[in-house]
């Protein structure tokens, strides 16, 4: 079975190498913090995905404008919002991450498969106010500088670190280099399945940390936002379910009244 994550991360290179992180323009605006909206929220913190295919689902919801979607994400009580800027594999893009972040007030994520400090430039002249870093990457040996120097790289640059994990072991190297915010991946990028077990598993077998734990990935309905909590989750990453809905302020609100 190939490794999906080397794929990916391969590809990210070559997106790097290609100039593809260095053709943007700075945007000016205000940073907002995704850990303060998390934690400040009054419901469900529900962090919504922009995303329009994936590797695993292919293709998820035909193109509409994304600030139309962004803001239709907001009213339904979104948090945050999460936007995928890999062209590839996911038909997101740096211009997507743009229109949003000239078109709404709210936290942003720049989700993609990072592997160089490039990327965090991008991501600080576009507007995110937070990156996402794989922490099987690292372990992996698949970036250009290791987990701290990225991390540093972040914090210099104004944006706060979503360090994500998919197993016990990887979420204790996570906890060493206290991110602003843990990510338990359902999925494992390594062959792409998916199981909310995941989650369970993780906070069971580890110590508490103080920083808010998102669950990301597998994320369709109440009932497994109440199961996560249960488990300790406090915010919930959701795409593929909010894209593939016909009313996503509706599929939104459901999941931030749950």
């Amino acid at each position: 079975m190939p490794d999906r994550l080397a794929e990916l991360s391969e590809l990210a290179r070559e997106r790097v190498g290609a100039g593809y992180y260095d053709t943007v323009s700075a945007i000016s605006r205000r940073r907002k913090s995704l850990i303060r909206a998390v934690r400040a929220s009054g419901k469900t913190p529900i962090i919504a995905e922009i995303k329009y295919a994936s590797p695993s689902s292919g293709k998820i919801r035909d193109y509409e404008p994304a600030v139309r979607i962004a803001k239709e994400m907001l009213a339904g009580g979104a948090c945050g919002l999460s936007i995928i800027t890999d062209p590839v594999s996911f038909e997101g893009g740096l211009n997507i991450l743009s229109e949003v972040a000239r078109g709404v007030i709210a936290p942003l994520i720049m989700k993609d498969i990072i592997v160089s400090p490039r990327q965090l430039r991008a991501a600080a002249r576009l507007g995110a106010d937070t990156v996402v870093l794989i922490s099987e990457l690292f372990s992996a040996g698949l970036t250009d500088v290791d987990i701290t120097t990225m991390m540093q790289e972040a914090r210099g640059l104004g944006l706060e670190v979503l360090v994500e994990a998919n197993t016990p072991s990887e979420f204790e190297k996570v906890r060493t280099i206290q991110p602003d915010l843990y990510g338990i991946n359902n999925r494992n990028l390594s062959s792409f399945q998916v199981d909310l077990d995941t989650t369970e598993r993780i906070l069971a077998e580890t110590k508490p940390v103080s920083a808010p734990v998102v669950s990301e990935s597998g994320i369709e309905t109440e009932a497994d936002i109440k199961r996560l909590k249960t488990a300790g989750a406090q915010a919930f990453l959701v795409g593929t379910c909010i894209m593939k809905s016909s009313n996503v302020e509706q599929k939104v609100r459901e999941l931030v009244n749950s």
